[in-house]
């Protein structure tokens, strides 16, 4: 696998500089087979800039860290060039591509790796775009734009629930909207059989959060499963049989009588296997 890494300015161009002792300036881009790494020293993210990733082909699995406060992350890329922006929002850390030191990082997945049983939602490199790397996360809850509340918030990996609002509180927020969904993209077929829940759990001072007793989840042939769910600040196991979809779909969350007012997820996690 080809792969090339480029950093884009807010015009478009590749950026250029110097990479570390280096005196001459030079494109900021690497290409190498299998694995392409760009480490720099002396170099500011600008807002709107992007990382752009080329593949000589779509349809890959990837493993991916465009910044030291991003995980390593498994994604599959639909088409053969995809394109991070940089800083569009902050419900990440505060030092997210902050730093004038940085590691770009993205190989070639094995197939051992795409074909392991594992949570299939988790994307800490998910943008509000469909940017055209999976797994992605949509809403339908389009009054809702603070950062703290995006759905991407829902498949980072954090796991702190016990509050709410900016880092590392992040999670999707429904805005009180009583049809609120969230859909999670794999843009290719998998096999899954368990979905694991956190809901926000906002009890430091006082009951801010409520709970749904009840949820929805639904898979692309229209076939649908209803869980109960309850009120704890643990991860919520809900097991089924194995099924095959493209995406999976929560909704119809129906609220808990005299539960308090606002109700939120801090984490979706979906276990199965990638096709390899």
């Amino acid at each position: 696998m080809k792969i090339t890494i480029k950093l884009l300015d807010q015009a478009g161009q590749v950026k250029q500089g110097v990479f570390s002792y280096d005196k001459v300036s030079k494109p900021y881009q690497v290409t190498g087979t299998d694995l392409a790494v760009l480490g720099l020293k002396n170099m500011v993210w600008q807002m709107g800039e992007k990382i752009q990733v080329d593949l000589d082909q779509g349809g890959q699995y990837i493993w991916v860290q465009l910044d030291e406060t991003l995980a390593p992350t498994l994604i599959y890329l639909a088409q053969p060039s995809w394109t991070y922006t940089v800083a569009t929002d902050k419900h990440q850390i505060d030092t997210a591509f902050s730093s004038e030191r940085h590691y770009v990082m993205v190989r070639k997945a094995t197939t051992v790796e795409i074909t392991a049983y594992r949570n299939l939602a988790l994307n800490p490199h998910d943008q509000k775009a469909d940017t055209g790397a999976y797994p992605h996360a949509v809403t339908n809850v389009t009054a809702e734009t603070n950062p703290a509340f995006i759905a991407q918030n829902a498949i980072d990996g954090k796991l702190a629930n016990i509050s709410h609002g900016s880092y590392p509180y992040g999670s999707w927020g429904i805005h009180q909207q009583s049809d609120a969904a969230l859909t999670i993209e794999f843009a290719h077929r998998v096999t899954v059989d368990c979905v694991k829940l956190m809901l926000r759990h906002d009890h430091l001072e006082w009951d801010h959060d409520g709970y749904w007793d009840q949820v929805t989840l639904g898979f692309d042939d229209g076939t649908t499963i209803d869980c109960p769910t309850t009120a704890t600040a643990e991860l919520q196991t809900l097991k089924f049989p194995a099924h095959v979809t493209q995406k999976i779909v929560l909704n119809n969350l129906k609220k808990a009588k005299n539960s308090a007012e606002f109700t939120a997820l801090t984490q979706i996690e979906v276990y199965g296997y990638n096709k390899a």
